[in-house]
């Protein structure tokens, strides 16, 4: 199993791109991991407006954090998390700085 869960700013990621978004979540991991992986589980969390900064200013920051099965490679997680970012940008219309994604084994416990 896959999971992301997708932290978001208010006003910044409409509800009507989100489905673009899991669609192209899921594609990246079957991509890269394999649909043997799946399936993949994807969440929604919003900040509310006023409540998230960066440099002094309202953040447009979204975070899309992962778990993915262990053992993936270096390069292979390079691929997954890079893909993402690309498709997470091109969907949204969102800079390169403003999209942090990671990914972690599941039985990772930090």
């Amino acid at each position: 199993m896959i999971e992301f869960y997708c932290t978001v700013q208010e006003g910044c990621i409409p509800d009507s791109v989100r489905g673009s978004l899991e669609e192209a979540i899921t594609q990246c991991c079957f991509s890269a991991l394999g649909e043997d992986q799946g399936p993949v589980d994807i969440g929604w969390s919003e900040i509310p407006e006023g409540f998230g900064f960066r440099g002094g200013r309202p953040s447009t920051t979204s975070i899309v954090r992962g778990r993915i099965p262990d053992g993936c490679d270096t390069e292979t997680r390079t691929k997954l998390l890079m893909s993402l970012g690309d498709e997470w940008c091109r969907i949204t219309g969102a800079g390169k700085d403003e999209v942090l994604v990671a990914a972690r084994d599941w039985s990772y416990k930090g």
